[in-house]
């Protein structure tokens, strides 16, 4: 770049290097903005999935999904935690551990997997109807209600109502299940 307007040549070069400031302030302001609405793009990216066993759409946008989604996986992972035999139980806990945090990955497998080994010596099963799921928003955190009815060499052993805490996290929008435990009852926690 050549400015020409003054007759000194050093008030010309001022002149010059103020203009390639003026532009490099431009240019800067306007990758500041491009990656700010990038970020909001993304953020705000939506997927609707509509799978066949599904009657509603449900989507994940961010780090927040649809109640519909939250509770088809939430009905997902209680049937594999839940609902088992002897011949499915460590294979259904194997895929349950999938949807593990890493954090909580080994616990689990450990909690999981000694539970498997008494599934199996035992020969008990159980069957875990859901009455009703409350989703809590702010603490990424599902309320289960329902029947859990037990079963020990094929005669009925209990049938309790019980209600199991789902805590969750999303990562790309994929759903990742912090913590799955029962919810202590007022009667047991004063015993």
């Amino acid at each position: 770049m050549n400015l020409d307007i003054y007759l000194q040549k050093s008030s010309n070069i001022f002149a010059e290097n103020r203009l390639l400031k003026f532009s490099v302030v431009v240019l800067s302001i306007a990758v500041v903005i491009n990656t700010a609405g990038v970020f909001k793009a993304l953020n705000s990216q939506k997927t609707i999935l509509v799978p066949p066993v599904i009657n509603s759409k449900i989507s994940v946008t961010g780090d927040k999904a649809s109640d519909e989604y939250l509770k088809e996986f939430t009905r997902y992972a209680l049937g594999l935690a839940l609902t088992y035999n002897p011949s499915n139980a460590r294979p259904q806990f194997s895929e349950l551990l999938a949807l593990y945090d890493a954090s909580e990955f080994q616990s689990a497998r450990k909690d999981l997997y000694s539970l498997a080994d008494k599934i199996e010596n035992t020969r008990a099963a159980s069957a875990f109807y859901i009455n009703a799921i409350t989703h809590d928003a702010e603490k990424h955190s599902l309320l289960v209600t329902g029947s859990k009815q037990t079963y020990m060499v094929g005669d009925k052993a209990t049938d309790e109502q019980k209600t199991y805490i789902l805590e969750y996290r999303f990562e790309s929008g994929k759903f990742i299940l912090r913590r799955l435990y029962e919810k202590q009852s007022e009667e047991k926690k004063g015993a």
